[in-house]
């Protein structure tokens, strides 16, 4: 008996971490409703903060780095 409640509390365990993790990799609709755009993922901030403003020459407005684990989310504004 322990060890069907000790599967069923891992297994449990498992649902509830993928589904958080479901949820924070989804891009906010908020962001979206306020024309955020998210491009690529990044390793570093430099390397994300490099591209954004590469991108303000593309005629895009605005850029931000945003982590979102394990790399830095690239978001643009036009």
């Amino acid at each position: 008996m322990r060890q069907k409640a000790a599967r069923f509390g891992v297994t449990l365990a498992m649902a509830a971490t993928l589904a958080v993790g479901a949820l924070a990799a989804a891009p906010p609709a908020s962001a979206k409703a306020l024309g955020w755009t998210p491009y690529q993922g990044y390793k570093t901030l430099t390397a994300c903060a490099k591209a954004g403003a590469a991108h303000l020459s593309w005629g895009w407005k605005e850029y931000e780095c945003r982590w979102d684990s394990p790399y830095y989310m690239l978001w643009l504004r036009s």
